[in-house]
């Protein structure tokens, strides 16, 4: 029997297409998304780019908010991950403004070396856009993907300030992102030159301790 069009969807051959489609959108999008922000993107820029019609963004993701979701998940789901493990790994007898600096670096680098490929610059970019923008749908997105490893991190920078409110904490660490952010703005392409970068990573960490310290009042002991 002869395969039809729609028999070759079902082989492994239509599976990898769809893969690679994807896979094609995704890229582009993130480079779109990083060039003209969440609000000022365009499906049907994205769709021309790729060489598809609405219909095929449409099968992959829907909307553009999940179109969105999916280019910022591909990212921040591996930055999650990494930042959790690095949590796990802290010594539990680490104490006081090594503690404080450990947990900002766990907290922080893994975005700044994700920004060191020309991919993960493309997500710093989108990131960067986000922070510096009114909120709107996009800041909504992030805000709901952060959060609960953020709160796992205040959990942990709390008891070095026991006088000061956990909400407190929390912000201060959303600042600490945002200046984050930024790093790579600043750097531009410089930001694939992993040994900028480190230097970069380390100088924010130790800005960002250092605010924490004057607004949360001294390490605990």
């Amino acid at each position: 029997m002869t395969n039809t069009a729609a028999d070759a969807i079902d082989t492994p051959a239509g599976d990898e297409r769809r893969t690679d489609t994807r896979d094609r959108v995704l890229e582009v999008a993130a480079r779109h998304f990083a060039e003209h922000s969440f609000s000022g993107t365009s499906l049907r820029a994205i769709q021309r780019e790729v060489g598809v019609n609405p219909a095929t963004v449409h099968y992959h993701f829907g909307t553009k908010e999940a179109l969105y979701q999916a280019v910022i998940a591909q990212f921040l789901d591996k930055i999650q991950a990494e930042r959790t493990a690095r949590l796990a790994r802290i010594p539990a007898d680490l104490t006081g403004r090594a503690r404080l600096e450990r947990l900002l670096q766990a907290y922080l680098s893994p975005h700044l070396e994700l920004a060191t490929t020309p991919a993960g610059y493309n997500y710093a970019r989108i990131l960067a856009y986000v922070q510096a923008t009114v909120r709107d749908a996009a800041t909504d997105l992030f805000d709901l993907a952060v959060t609960p490893v953020r709160k796992q991190f205040a959990d942990a920078l709390a008891p070095l300030f026991p006088e000061a409110p956990k909400k407190r904490i929390y912000e201060l660490l959303a600042m600490a992102v945002a200046d984050m952010a930024m790093v790579p703005i600043r750097l531009g392409e410089a930001s694939l030159d992993k040994r900028r970068m480190a230097a970069a990573t380390s100088d924010c960490v130790a800005y960002a301790a250092a605010g924490f310290v004057q607004l949360c009042g001294p390490i605990a002991a």
